[in-house]
């Protein structure tokens, strides 16, 4: 029973150990002269701005991508960070920032040890204002009380975890002593198990690319400045490694700057430096020609002497394995020490192969270096062999004497069809190298129209011994054809994405003779109009004519009569104009309410619908509120 518990053990620990291999993240990018130049470019960009912060890291860009400021150039962007507000602080730290890397830009900065200060005053302390604060005091060498600050960033810390917290915490602990700095290394675990991990391939903290190459500067910075490895896994290093190259196109100034920060950290800090192993030669290989790989650090630079090889060479559509345990040879040639070659002489069959690498390194930093794999198609040169076409009765199973061509030639002659033809093309394609005959995967036989170069094109398909057959009845494709008679020339077209070059053969011409089709009524639904169509212009309704003059004010007298009845009655009992209340809005209804009519009278003589409820809804909304307010003062004042 102990035998059996051991054996289950062992192979328990042998399938984790290949699921594991199967799973080890790698990397095949790195920072090549494309990235650079539009990183370049954006911070080229950058420093055009009036922005304080585009300004600073665009200059702080350049610095690491090595490029010089222009002396100009230098002075005018000196005087711009000289107008800083020395009282903010986030503003100053820009500004410090870019005088940093301007030549004969000292600021002069009266108050600064009140503005760092005043930062352990404010309530809350958060750790992105603590690292504005240091980073200051490092431009300007001030002393400042570090273990103040030590407890005011495990404050901060412990307030706020998240990862724009931590990112700034770890980046703000760089700035204080080594004694003080080395308790916040615990928080690199936080920060790390933070991350999110997308398609097993990329570690990613939440806010994106500035926050976690921030994060990660932070966490290589203080492992630096302890002299202590960080607690980071060579898979998640190599993860977050993976997703800062996969941004590496990025637009934006700040998230370019912290990119090239972080990757330069990524390839010259003195713990891990993840490896990239990547194709410089093209993917498009002959067996003949030897494969270059690159492998580098993130920037392409060389990581020491390495001993690289091939694990597995696999064609990816038969599984055949062509190739494993070679080892690669430097290139003689190469001053940047990164490029290795190799043949694949067994490579027989074209197509995808998978290729798998390991690396080996005395240097313990280099991470990252096993089961790292890269795709390349192996081309071959075909020919197109055995041609023979025919254009004979379609009642007929075979032709009795098809035509040879050679490969390349067209035939000297122009064959004859009619709807009674049918038409016969029969070829074999074959590798040029081995002579074995292949099925590719794209055949076609086209009609060119001469004069109208309409195309008809169809798919040519292999038999059962991959000879390829192509047959048309002319009756049956007329309509393909829309009836349209004359000269085509027929070409066969042969491509694949593993063959050297595709084939686009002029074969022969064809005198096609096809009766018209007869013209069909195209429904207006379906009728495809090319012409521009006349604007549609919307009208309301012509007003109706109005009444002769007479009939109107007869009908206004007579809307008005009974209002003059009221009058007339109101001064026979009389008014008791003592009872009114007091208060504007007495003024404000009874003026509501003649504005109604009055507008109505308008209404009547000038306005349309439209503009009559446009104003009735002015005018109605304050009657009706002042309304509201004069009968709540009646009711109250007979309470």
């Amino acid at each position: 029973m102990g035998t059996e518990s051991v054996w289950c053990a062992f192979f328990v620990s042998l399938l984790l150990f290949a699921i594991t291999e199967c799973v080890t993240p790698f990397l095949n990018n790195y920072l090549d002269a494309s990235a650079r130049n539009s990183l370049n470019a954006v911070f080229l960009s950058a420093i055009e701005s009036d922005q304080l912060s585009a300004i600073h890291h665009g200059l702080a860009g350049l610095e690491l991508a090595g490029i010089p400021i222009d002396a100009n150039k230098n002075q005018v962007l000196c005087g711009r960070v000289k107008k800083v507000n020395n009282k903010e602080l986030v503003q100053l730290y820009h500004a410090l920032s870019a005088a940093n890397v301007l030549k004969d830009c000292a600021l002069s900065v009266p108050n600064a040890r009140e503005t760092v200060e005043a930062v352990l005053k404010q309530d809350p302390i958060i750790s992105q204002n603590l690292y504005f604060a240091l980073a200051v005091a490092s431009y300007l060498k001030l002393k400042v009380d570090y273990d103040s600050f030590s407890k005011a960033l495990t404050s901060a810390l412990a307030k706020d975890d998240g990862v724009m917290s931590l990112a700034y915490g770890l980046n703000a602990a760089t700035f204080l002593d080594i004694k003080t700095a080395e308790k916040f290394s615990v928080r690199i675990e936080d920060l790390i198990g933070q991350a999110d991990e997308v398609d097993g391939r990329f570690l990613v903290l939440e806010g994106g690319l500035s926050i976690t190459a921030f994060g990660v500067h932070g966490i290589y910075s203080l492992a630096d400045k302890l002299n202590k490895s960080p607690n980071v896994k060579s898979d998640e290093a190599v993860k977050l490694a993976n997703y800062l190259l996969s941004r590496r196109n990025v637009q934006s100034y700040r998230d370019a700057h912290l990119l090239l920060l972080t990757l330069k950290k990524f390839a010259s800090n003195s713990f891990q430096i993840p490896v990239v192993f990547s194709l410089a030669s093209e993917m498009s290989i002959d067996t003949s020609k030897p494969l270059v790989i690159r492998v580098s650090n993130v920037l392409g630079e060389s990581v020491g002497p390495l001993s690289v090889t091939l694990d597995t060479a696999t064609h990816t559509a038969s599984k055949e394995v062509v190739a494993s345990r070679k080892a690669l040879k430097q290139l003689a040639s190469d001053k940047t020490s990164t490029l290795y070659e190799m043949s694949i002489e067994n490579a027989k069959q074209r197509g995808f192969y998978k290729i798998v690498f390991t690396a080996g390194s005395q240097d313990k930093r280099v991470v990252g270096t096993n089961g790292a794999s890269l795709m390349v198609k192996v081309m071959t040169k075909v020919r197109i062999e055995n041609v023979t076409l025919a254009v004979f009765d379609r009642e007929l199973v075979k032709p009795s004497s098809p035509i040879s061509v050679k490969e390349g030639s067209k035939l000297g002659k122009i064959l004859e069809a009619d709807v009674h033809s049918k038409m016969e093309i029969r070829f074999k394609i074959t590798e040029a190298r081995t002579g074995e005959t292949i099925v590719v995967h794209q055949t076609f036989v086209a009609f060119v129209h001469q004069v109208t170069h309409q195309e008809i094109i169809f798919v040519a398909t292999p038999d059962a011994n991959r000879g390829y057959v192509f047959d048309v009845d002319f009756e049956k494709v007329a309509k393909d054809f829309e009836g349209l008679s004359g000269r085509y020339t027929v070409r066969l077209i042969v491509g694949d994405a593993a063959i050297s070059y595709a084939f686009d053969w002029n074969l022969v011409d064809v005198n096609l003779r096809l009766p018209s089709l007869p013209s069909q009524k195209i429904k207006k639904s379906e009728r495809v109009v090319y012409e521009k169509l006349p604007e549609i212009k919307h009208t309301f309704r012509e007003p109706e004519k109005r009444p002769p003059q007479t009939v109107s004010n007869t009908f206004v007298f007579l809307c008005a009569f009974p209002l003059l009845i009221v009058l007339i009655l109101w001064l026979r009992i009389g008014i008791n104009f003592g009872n009114l209340p007091a208060s504007p809005f007495v003024l404000v209804f009874h003026g509501g309410l003649i504005g109604i009519f009055g507008l109505y009278f308008v209404f009547w003589i000038r306005l349309t619908m439209f503009e009559t409820l446009k104003y009735l809804s002015l005018v109605g909304a304050v009657t009706f509120f002042s309304g509201n307010r004069l009968l709540r003062i009646l009711a109250a004042k007979r309470k």
